[in-house]
């Protein structure tokens, strides 16, 4: 009877270890897709404002409309240095967001249209890297969490 607790034991262990590593795969998956709706949101405004001469704030309340770009636009934000910027982008993409769209407050609206569609294809870029490391972490994780379980159940043992 002991040896099969020490069997099951083993056997809970390598599963808590699978689920810890699909569970840290999946804070990468999020990373990804908050990266990319941000940078969806970068190309809608891009194009609104491309489309029609309105403000800043105009601009987030009409982004802030859709349930997937709500998170980025706090209510009453009185321009474009308002956004709230992911925080998982990196700490040098989040400041040029930041320089760029307040700059962009200030510029003529043709300006403001090109820098919002690079910050778009610049997070779009990283929301890709993101993307390859969740695949990345998928793929090893789980197996990494298992293999830490097996380690586990075997100083127990």
């Amino acid at each position: 009877m002991s040896l099969f607790l020490r069997f099951v034991g083993s056997l809970l262990l390598i599963c808590a270890g699978v689920g810890t590593g699909l569970a840290a795969a999946a804070r990468n998956g999020e990373r990804q897709r908050q990266i990319h709706a941000f940078a969806r949101m970068l190309g809608y405004l891009a194009e609104l404002l491309d489309a029609q001469a309105v403000t800043g704030e105009e601009l987030l309340h009409r982004a802030a409309r859709s349930p997937e770009f709500a998170a980025f636009c706090p209510p009453g934000a009185p321009g474009l240095s308002a956004l709230a910027v992911p925080p998982c982008l990196p700490e040098a993409l989040q400041g040029e967001v930041q320089e760029t769209l307040s700059a962009a407050e200030e510029s003529p609206r043709a300006a403001a249209c090109a820098a919002l569609q690079r910050l778009a294809a610049l997070c779009e870029r990283e929301a890709d890297i993101q993307a390859a490391q969740y695949r990345d972490a998928r793929r090893l994780l789980p197996k990494l969490g298992a293999c830490l379980g097996a380690m586990a159940a075997i100083l127990l043992w």
